[in-house]
């Protein structure tokens, strides 16, 4: 083999070029467009999709079966509020509640609960100031305000 069989890089190089064609690029403008457009053909392709299911007989059928489920559900749960609060037991337990109720209200430990839970709301309070003050800025005295030596 001699100089003039063997192709030089260059020559390899030409030889594979191939041209790509390369289509021009979308200006920023045409880009936002397009992107706006398909947002806003998503957004009416989503309400005719809601619309359609929202008036489907499918939809119907099942809201008659949770309607009708739902009054059954209260009409029984009506019955057996009514039938606890005929009973013996629930009687007896409103008789109790209601001699602890007076007893509470006239009696000292009424009135130490009440403190008790009015010195609790004062410290909640004061605490609660507390922190708020650590989240606000603190003002600047005229001191702190002027330029000092250093800062000139």
């Amino acid at each position: 083999m001699n100089d003039e069989q063997v192709p030089s890089v260059e020559e390899i190089k030409e030889r594979l070029k191939v041209e790509i064609p390369v289509e021009e690029e979308a200006t920023k403008a045409e880009t936002q467009r397009d992107f706006g457009e398909e947002l806003k053909n998503l957004g009416k392709q989503f309400v005719d999709t809601v619309q359609s299911a929202w008036n489907s007989e499918e939809r119907q059928r099942v809201e008659t079966e949770i309607r009708t489920g739902v009054k059954s559900f209260v009409s029984e749960v009506d019955k057996a509020i009514k039938e606890a609060k005929e009973s013996q037991a629930a009687v007896k337990v409103k008789e109790e509640a209601v001699e602890i109720k007076t007893k509470f209200e006239s009696g000292d430990l009424g009135k130490k609960t009440r403190d008790g839970l009015v010195q609790g709301l004062q410290w909640l309070s004061e605490e609660l100031g507390k922190l708020a003050e650590q989240f606000s800025p603190a003002e600047k005295s005229p001191q702190d305000a002027a330029p000092s030596e250093e800062d000139k």
